[in-house]
């Protein structure tokens, strides 16, 4: 059986702001801006302090498939292009948020992609802003120390040909401040109400829901393959395992509060489909790849060359 594995050292954010200004093209990354001289930081913002021009009116998520499990996390789906994830987490709730979106801190995969910008792994946080923009720790890349309160934390990894990256893996962090903390219970219940029963729990009380290929879910009694598909993405930290066995899987972890075992001090929820994004990687990125390069080719045999 042949698997990928990669391990990926990150975080995770998401966020966004609307504007009149922004691009029309859904699948282009919006304009951005340096911030006047009298204005402080607002809406959807860079890790480098650049004001993003947003229109949270261009999200569209498709409808869950028919017979299909249930796929989201607060709406979002895998397979959707890579800008429309970044603006679905910019937009709460199709509103403008503060945020802050980190791009390019994220996996390097061992491939030949030589020549190919694919943008590949998206931090963004939302909350609120801090008064004035501080300054950039280069040594600490992470979204949320540059805002004031965190509401989510998003990391969205994609891949694909430059300018069609679409979302093979979703991770979702909700913190609860300190009073508005709710009880593990209600957490776990409300996770069993959206995904079902857990598939497995594992040894530090993730919860797995696990499904082949054809979109079943996998039997309770094959302990061996729950044990193998739970690895496809892990809950901590990014790292994914890609085969062909292993269908959808989402985990799941209530993070218990330091100063009370009955409460929940944040919600972490991953998701990949193994299945879908190892046919991308090896059956569908190769010929991809050779095919922009090809026409990248044809052109250039207009160019002129070398006087020998």
């Amino acid at each position: 059986m042949m698997v990928r594995r990669h391990l990926f050292s990150a975080a995770m954010l998401g966020v966004l702001s609307a504007c009149n200004s922004a691009s029309s093209d859904p699948a282009a990354p919006p304009p951005e801006r340096d911030l006047a001289a009298d204005e402080g930081p607002n809406g959807a913002m860079t890790y480098y302090g650049k004001k993003i021009e947003v229109d949270c009116d261009s999200v569209a998520i498709p409808p869950r498939a028919d017979g299909r499990p249930v796929d989201d996390l607060r709406g979002l789906r895998l397979g959707v292009p890579l800008e429309t994830a970044i603006r679905f987490g910019q937009c709460p709730k199709g509103e403008q948020a503060d945020s802050v979106m980190l791009e390019g801190d994220g996996p390097t995969l061992r491939r030949d992609q030589a020549g190919l910008k694919i943008r590949s792994f998206v931090r963004i946080a939302t909350g609120t802003h801090k008064p004035r923009w501080g300054a950039t720790d280069v040594l600490n890349y992470d979204p949320r120390t540059k805002l004031e309160t965190v509401d989510a934390q998003w990391s969205l990894y994609a891949d694909g040909m430059p300018g069609q990256e679409k979302v093979y893996a979703l991770w979702l962090v909700q913190p609860f401040a300190q009073g508005e903390q709710p009880t593990i219970a209600s957490q776990v219940a409300a996770l069993e109400g959206k995904y079902g029963k857990p598939s497995l729990t594992g040894d530090r009380g993730e919860l797995f829901w696990l499904y082949g290929p054809d979109g079943k879910r996998l039997p309770e009694f094959d302990r061996e393959k729950l044990r193998q598909c739970s690895n496809g993405i892990a809950i901590y930290g990014t790292q994914m395992n890609w085969r062909p066995d292993c269908g959808l899987t989402i985990v799941a972890q209530v993070d218990t509060a330091y100063d009370n075992p009955q409460l929940a001090q944040s919600v972490q929820v991953a998701m990949i489909d193994a299945a879908a994004y190892y046919d991308y990687e090896v059956n569908r990125f190769p010929a991809e790849r050779d095919a922009l390069r090809a026409g990248q080719a044809g052109q250039a045999n207009a160019n002129k060359g070398a006087e020998l």
